[in-house]
Protein backbone atom coordinates (compact mmCIF):
# COMPACT_ATOMS: atom_id res chain seq x y z
CA UNK A 1 0.00 0.00 0.00
CA UNK A 2 1.32 3.41 -0.96
CA UNK A 3 2.22 6.09 1.44
CA UNK A 4 0.08 8.94 2.39
CA UNK A 5 2.38 12.46 0.83
CA UNK A 6 3.89 14.95 3.19
CA UNK A 7 1.80 18.04 2.86
CA UNK A 8 4.68 20.03 5.06
CA UNK A 9 8.58 20.53 4.26
CA UNK A 10 11.45 19.04 6.52
CA UNK A 11 11.83 22.22 8.65
CA UNK A 12 13.90 22.20 11.63
CA UNK A 13 14.45 24.37 14.81
CA UNK A 14 18.63 25.44 15.08
CA UNK A 15 20.28 27.54 17.28
CA UNK A 16 22.69 29.50 14.26
CA UNK A 17 26.24 28.47 15.34
CA UNK A 18 27.22 31.49 13.22
CA UNK A 19 25.77 34.28 11.72
CA UNK A 20 22.80 33.91 9.34
CA UNK A 21 20.44 35.73 7.19
CA UNK A 22 16.77 35.52 7.42
CA UNK A 23 15.43 34.25 3.97
CA UNK A 24 12.31 36.70 4.47
CA UNK A 25 13.63 39.81 5.69
CA UNK A 26 17.58 39.47 4.75
CA UNK A 27 17.96 40.77 8.33
CA UNK A 28 20.78 38.91 10.46
CA UNK A 29 20.16 35.99 12.89
CA UNK A 30 23.20 36.18 15.21
CA UNK A 31 24.78 33.48 16.26
CA UNK A 32 22.94 31.98 18.84
CA UNK A 33 19.55 33.03 18.04
CA UNK A 34 17.05 30.54 17.71
CA UNK A 35 15.94 30.33 14.19
CA UNK A 36 13.78 27.97 11.32
CA UNK A 37 15.42 26.42 8.66
CA UNK A 38 13.18 25.03 5.57
CA UNK A 39 14.54 22.31 3.89
CA UNK A 40 13.76 22.46 0.55
CA UNK A 41 16.22 20.25 -1.42
CA UNK A 42 19.02 17.69 0.50
CA UNK A 43 21.14 20.65 0.55
CA UNK A 44 19.28 23.65 -0.33
CA UNK A 45 17.44 25.36 2.62
CA UNK A 46 16.13 28.62 4.02
CA UNK A 47 16.42 30.04 6.91
CA UNK A 48 14.10 32.32 9.03
CA UNK A 49 14.36 35.03 12.25
CA UNK A 50 12.05 33.43 15.18
CA UNK A 51 9.37 35.62 14.25
CA UNK A 52 9.40 34.89 10.76
CA UNK A 53 9.02 31.32 11.71
CA UNK A 54 6.40 31.95 14.29
CA UNK A 55 3.85 33.83 11.27
CA UNK A 56 5.16 31.37 8.93
CA UNK A 57 3.53 28.18 11.66
CA UNK A 58 0.45 30.46 11.91
CA UNK A 59 -0.51 30.76 8.58
CA UNK A 60 0.54 27.08 7.69
CA UNK A 61 -2.02 25.70 11.11
CA UNK A 62 -4.38 28.45 9.80
CA UNK A 63 -4.31 26.61 5.37
CA UNK A 64 -4.40 23.26 7.19
CA UNK A 65 -7.59 23.90 9.49
CA UNK A 66 -9.09 25.57 6.58
CA UNK A 67 -8.09 22.45 4.39
CA UNK A 68 -9.41 19.80 7.10
CA UNK A 69 -12.65 21.90 7.37
CA UNK A 70 -13.66 21.93 3.70
CA UNK A 71 -12.39 18.33 3.40
CA UNK A 72 -15.17 17.31 6.61
CA UNK A 73 -18.17 19.16 5.17
CA UNK A 74 -20.57 17.24 4.03
CA UNK A 75 -21.19 17.82 0.00
CA UNK A 76 -22.02 16.60 -3.11
CA UNK A 77 -19.02 16.84 -5.57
Amino acid sequence: MPRPKQMIKRSIVEVAKARRICKFTSESITKGSVCLVVYDGSRDRSCYSRDVGLDMIRLARMRLDKLEEELSEDRDC
